[in-house]
């Protein structure tokens, strides 16, 4: 396996830990305990969902940088929380306080790593 591949292989892994994230555990554990709908079809079909806003997110992050993709990433969770009001005003609330706290936290890292790594 030459360095190349080696290089491929770890960006793949690293990516699928990301997105499974925190963020996604908190949401998957506000449906979870707030619908009916068994949580591993939603996990799948929500994954399924979810590919073509991977790709027009990374689109737009190759375009015009991170706050656009950012800045659909927020417009979806605005949406979902629109949506989930259907189910209950308390998990919209949180969908979009949560938003608010991955951006400030994506602005805050940069800020730290700018400041003490250069």
């Amino acid at each position: 396996m030459n360095s190349d591949t080696s290089a491929y292989i770890i960006t793949i892994v690293a990516f699928a830990f990301f997105v499974l994230c925190p963020r996604l555990g908190a949401m998957t554990n506000l449906l979870e305990k707030n619908t009916n709908f068994s949580i591993y079809w939603l996990v799948i079909l929500g994954t399924f969902g979810s590919i073509p806003l991977l790709l027009a997110m990374t689109w737009l992050i190759k375009q015009w940088g991170l706050m656009a993709g950012l800045g659909l990433a927020i417009f979806t969770d605005l949406i979902a929380a629109a949506i989930l009001t259907s189910v209950s005003i308390k998990v919209a609330l949180e969908t979009f306080i949560i938003a608010l706290f991955v951006v400030a936290g994506n602005k805050l890292a940069t800020w730290v790593s700018t400041r003490f790594l250069g």
